[in-house]
């Protein structure tokens, strides 16, 4: 990967010097006889009929691209037994002219004949045709191959000439053994394992002719690092299996044990599985191969090597960061940063300081607006950095979004489509934060319905699956529970591996504790809750406290909320619902305490612009005073204040909770009105009472609904009306037949 490429990547592959030529095998001589006879048969086109050839033969568009194709298969992959190479040449999408197959096994039966002269004939054919101006291949792929192994052969002793003779007759016999084996050896091709996606490929077991035995030529490997590198990085679930491109590294290495991106690449494909004893070897193994084996003289190797060094200490201070070791991460940044300085590499160094910056618990400072475009990606990976860590410190929101929105039009303008998903999936995020829940979920459909594609690839990694695990919580607060679970499918298709795999993880025991909490099913909650804390402790201990007080298990919830409240380094967002959780276990016994904590809670969620949960701050404010104070018009002033951030963006159950509040409210200013006002006041509201258990129900939180009933039966009965009260008892009644809920949990206002 060159030094361009890889301002577009977080990771970089360091340049390998090739160290020797690449060896001719049997397989690479094959394909030139087939690039021979195909340019014979041109010829033959183009002089017309002859005595050989009495009738014209047709060489057709699609007889040429289907042989182009099969050169570009025959060169940028492995080499091929012969009977997978013949097999090739006799199927549909790859199938040569008939009369170029006929000419090709005549020639391939003269190679005992005729001898060791063969050899010599095509080194003279070869040189022919690089001589002459008009010959078909002058440039490119075919006309390098071609090149490539005239230089070869040209630095060949007589001895490893014979020796090629003999194993190229070595592969011929044992292909032509298997093909009689096997009578039909094209069968096999004509089905749609051939028409497999490019980076698929098909196993081949290595072949056994001593020293030539090598697969993979210095460009064949470096183009399938190079592919299966940006798979991983864009659209890992494109990317082989980690079994099977650990087989093909581990081929490359065989073959190439200098090859210091195969060692990166293993790194990365340990990584995927969470192998990381075999992620720190393989990395190690970078540091340990010998750079300077074959490569050009002292100053070129030290230079690069020093940025072979440089990019691998990055990467396992990385890694030591992620296992919690942050001593050995700042001694692997600090060399690197180093080298760095040494080499002048400004890209690595950015990256370093903003890694040592991060462990060191400090923002960097912000470039300016003269930034190279060659630190563009390191700049921009730092301004969604400072982002994260300003929507946690309380900074302004108008600042960071007007930040937001100068990156993502410079990434744009650079086609950077990961820094553009990742840009909007921070955008997503930020919404969230901030509790505009309908603006998140609009940031995540549109990355969702835009076409990210770049050079002809679309774009598959970290952003979208952030996005699309917003979008599955989303839709379980909106009570679309099938919804959401369709969608977490998808996700796990799409990303079915690690680092993606821990986001739609969390995601689904967050849905799943969700759900089994509005059905008060304790047990099932308590299960997914304790693995969600290998995941998100904050969360889960959150979670946990909510049961228990749900449970009225009050002593088990104040020890979770105690543990969420003592940890300085716990989110503001998280802070706020623990401290709104340690309110309600004042609020069910009327403790004054609970206002307290509550209006501590607001000047949190004021100082870190966290509208939502200040709104939310404000709902138990207005249960507090209406139910414990007994003060519904102090109550109807806080929850009006509430009322429009909640049913404009909260969750159903929210907004479930803000209506049913909003009438009880309305019911209770009129409580020393006359009978006949109370009962219209109430018959008037009826439709907000209904909406609620509505709401209820559809998330199948029927303790819920069964408060509602309760509270309507209770009124309609000291308004002395019977018969409503009568109708409400029986729908209570019918939902607890049908749902039965544990007693403790009604008229609990989580």
């Amino acid at each position: 990967m060159s030094k361009k490429d890889s301002e577009n990547v977080c990771f970089w592959l360091p340049n390998q010097a090739a160290g020797k030529m690449d060896v001719l095998t049997p397989h690479k001589m094959i394909v030139v006889f087939l690039i021979q006879e195909y340019l014979r048969l041109k010829k033959t086109v183009a002089d017309g009929a002859t005595s050989e050839q009495p009738h014209q033969i047709e060489l057709s568009a699609g007889d040429r691209k289907r042989f182009c194709m099969l050169l570009l298969k025959l060169i940028q992959y492995p080499d091929l037994p012969y009977k997978d190479l013949y097999g090739l040449l006799l199927s549909p999408m790859y199938g040569v002219h008939p009369v170029h197959l006929e000419e090709f096994k005549k020639l391939m039966k003269l190679l005992k004949t005729v001898g060791i002269d063969v050899m010599f004939d095509l080194y003279s054919e070869i040189d022919k045709l690089i001589i002459d101006n008009t010959a078909s291949f002058q440039i490119g792929i075919v006309g390098l191959y071609l090149r490539k192994v005239f230089v070869t052969m040209d630095r060949m002793s007589f001895h490893e000439m014979k020796d090629l003779y003999l194993a190229t007759i070595a592969y011929y016999d044992k292909g032509m053994h298997a093909i009689r084996l096997d009578p039909c050896p094209d069968a096999s091709y004509d089905c749609d394992s051939v028409k497999q996606p490019p980076n698929q490929y098909t196993p081949i077991e290595p072949s056994d002719h001593g020293q030539l035995s090598a697969k993979w030529s210095v460009k064949q490997s470096e183009l399938f690092i190079a592919q299966q590198s940006a798979l991983l990085k864009e659209n890992e679930a494109k990317a082989l299996p980690p079994k099977e491109l650990q087989k093909r590294l581990n081929e490359i290495i065989h073959d190439r044990p200098h090859c210091s991106q195969a060692y990166f690449l293993t790194y990365m494909n340990n990584l995927r599985v969470r192998e990381y004893f075999g992620a720190v070897h393989a990395l190690q193994r970078v540091f340990d191969r010998n750079p300077s084996a074959g490569a050009p003289p002292a100053a070129s190797t030290a230079t690069s090597e020093g940025k072979e060094y440089q990019y691998s200490s990055l990467n396992l201070a990385i890694l030591h960061a992620e296992f919690g070791q942050p001593k050995l991460a700042r001694t692997c940044l600090r060399e690197c940063i180093m080298l760095a300085q040494e080499n002048g590499d400004t890209t690595c160094l950015q990256l370093a300081h903003a890694w040592l910056s991060h462990l060191e618990g400090h923002s960097m400072p912000l470039p300016d607006k003269n930034t190279s475009g060659s630190l563009f990606h390191a700049t921009s990976l730092r301004i969604l950095s400072h982002l994260r860590h300003g929507s946690i410190t309380g900074e302004q929101p108008s600042k960071l979004f007007g930040l937001l929105m100068v990156n993502d039009l410079l990434n744009c303008q650079r086609s950077m489509m990961d820094l553009v998903a990742t840009g909007i999936a921070e955008r997503t995020a930020l919404w969230t934060v901030y509790g505009k829940h309908e603006q998140a979920s609009l940031c995540a459909q549109l990355l969702l319905n835009v076409e990210l594609k770049s050079l002809g690839k679309t774009y598959n990694g970290n952003g979208i699956c952030q996005v699309l695990c917003s979008l599955v919580v989303r839709l379980a607060h909106l009570g679309e529970f099938g919804h959401a679970l369709v969608v977490l499918q998808h996700t796990k298709q799409r990303f079915p591996r690690y680092p993606q795999s821990r986001d739609w993880h969390l995601a689904d025991h967050y849905v799943t504790i969700l759900r089994a909490i509005y059905r008060g099913r304790w047990a099932e909650a308590t299960g997914d809750c304790q693995q969600l804390y290998s995941y998100d402790r904050n969360l889960a201990l959150l979670l946990f406290a909510h049961i228990a007080l749900a449970k009225q298990d009050v002593g088990t919830g104040e020890k979770f909320i105690a543990k969420l409240l003592q940890d300085e380094q716990v989110e503001p967002l998280t802070r706020i619902r623990a401290m709104i959780l340690s309110a309600n276990v004042y609020l069910h016994s009327g403790h004054p305490k609970a206002f307290h904590i509550l209006s501590c809670a607001q000047m949190f969620a004021q100082k870190y612009h966290l509208q939502y949960e200040e709104a939310l701050v404000k709902l138990h404010l207005a249960y507090h005073l209406l139910v414990h104070l007994h003060a519904p018009m102090q109550a109807s002033l806080s929850l009006k204040a509430a009322l429009e951030t909640i049913l404009a963006n909260g969750p159903i159950y929210d907004r479930a909770r803000a209506l049913f509040l909003f009438a009880r409210i309305l019911v209770e200013m009129e409580k020393h009105s006359p009978h006949d006002k109370r009962l219209q006041q109430l018959s008037t509201l009826l439709p907000t009472f209904e909406e609620a258990v509505e709401m209820f129900e559809k998330l199948e939180c029927y303790c819920k609904a069964k408060d509602v009933y309760v509270y309507l039966a209770q009124t309609y009965h000291e308004l002395g009306s019977y018969e409503d009260r009568n109708r409400y008892s029986y729908r209570y009644r019918f939902l607890e037949e049908h749902y039965p809920t544990e007693h403790q949990y009604l008229n609990v206002f989580l």
